[in-house]
């Protein structure tokens, strides 16, 4: 894919799309729902309708095993620690400005109404894309101003490296300005991983 040019890049899923579960559409009906309010009234319906059609043609070539560190017990952990559990995966950094808090508390917004409707098993997982910076202790000061269910993932450059390829997560560092400090371009898209392990769905940033 092409990413555009800018703070940070959408990458392009692929053109297929695993088979929906019932988790999976609910959870896409929800984050639909909440699309719509920050539309005028005039688009309501047209962005509904849309919303409501699903195409199954294949199986996106997303996703697999991978081994991070979680910042909560500092231990390492794999994909298949998180089967059993609907997980809403977010690549971003700390350090980043403005995207990647704002991803981040619509991905708690999310998350808190799943689990007022009894979907418990939906969880919130950050890795991040910045390993150099984003440390355990980071991390854990980071996440206190999100919801408590997301867990936050780091680990080596060639852990991290090798977990964005699964996803095909654009991730480019900036050049450093002169105090040290540098963004880093990345995609945002939070992934829809079923309790299986499988990519289910995606969401970019235009889902508000």
């Amino acid at each position: 894919f092409q990413p555009r040019r800018g703070l940070a890049k959408i990458a392009k899923p692929s053109k297929f799309s695993a088979p929906v579960s019932w988790p999976m559409l609910g959870l896409t009906t929800l984050v639909s729902f909440m699309a719509v309010g920050y539309y005028n009234t005039t688009h309501s319906d047209k962005i509904t309708n849309s919303a409501s059609k699903v195409t199954t043609v294949g199986e996106a070539m997303l996703g697999g095993e991978w081994t991070l560190i979680d910042t909560e017990s500092g231990q390492l952990v794999t994909d298949k620690d998180f089967h059993g559990k609907f997980l809403l995966l977010y690549f971003g950094f700390a350090h980043c400005p403005d995207i990647c808090p704002s991803e981040l508390k619509k991905l708690s917004s999310v998350i808190e109404k799943c689990h007022d409707l009894g979907m418990k098993q939906v969880q919130g997982v950050f890795v991040t894309v910045d390993p150099a910076r984003d440390s355990v202790d980071n991390l854990i000061k980071y996440k206190k101003d999100f919801h408590p269910s997301i867990t936050y993932l780091t680990g080596t450059p060639n852990m991290i490296s090798k977990m964005a390829k699964l996803y095909r997560v654009y991730i480019s560092k900036a050049d450093e300005t002169s105090d040290g400090d540098y963004l880093v371009d990345h995609s945002i898209v939070i992934y829809g991983v079923k309790e299986d392990g499988k990519f289910g769905e995606f969401f970019t940033q235009s889902m508000k």
